[in-house]
């Protein structure tokens, strides 16, 4: 507010408390086989395949939550399962997230990595960031047909 009296100005400030109603993140079930967890997907496939859509940026928080909820669909497995990841929407992952899935990479029950979606050079960075002792198991593809014919060799 601004007034001018006899010459002088009085200024009065109001200051506005901006609070970030940060989302709380958790994993939604919202069918039988179907969760998320922010904007990403994961789908359970008849016991086998744990497909999972990436929107967005993955924090540190979304992939401890992703790696909790694999977990347990990989003990749900009836047998090996494979991951068919979608990454036509993701944004950048944490550092700490990438860790996490490259570890999880190494689980016992963990059969082939399907990912798919990416650009060349973004393939080569994810290969590098994932690391490529585990190419044998893990393959980068352009369409999600070309990663589900390799998945069901």
């Amino acid at each position: 507010m601004l007034s001018a009296k006899g010459g002088s100005y009085k200024y009065t400030t109001i200051f506005i408390n901006r609070i970030s109603m940060k989302e709380k993140i958790e994993i939604k079930q919202v069918s039988e086989n179907e969760y998320h967890i922010g904007k990403n997907r994961t789908v359970f496939i008849n016991k086998k395949v744990i497909h999972i859509t990436v929107d967005g940026e993955v924090t540190t928080e979304m992939a401890l939550l992703n790696n909790e909820l694999d977990r347990k669909l990989l003990n749900m497995a009836d047998g090996m399962a494979s991951y068919l990841i979608d990454l036509n929407k993701s944004g950048k992952n944490s550092q700490e997230a990438s860790q996490m899935f490259k570890k999880l990479c190494y689980h016992p029950k963990v059969n082939k990595v399907a990912i798919y979606g990416l650009n060349p050079v973004a393939r080569v960075i994810a290969a590098f960031v994932i690391g490529l002792d585990i190419k044998q198991k893990q393959q980068f593809f352009k369409t999600e047909e070309q990663a589900r014919f390799w998945l069901a060799e």
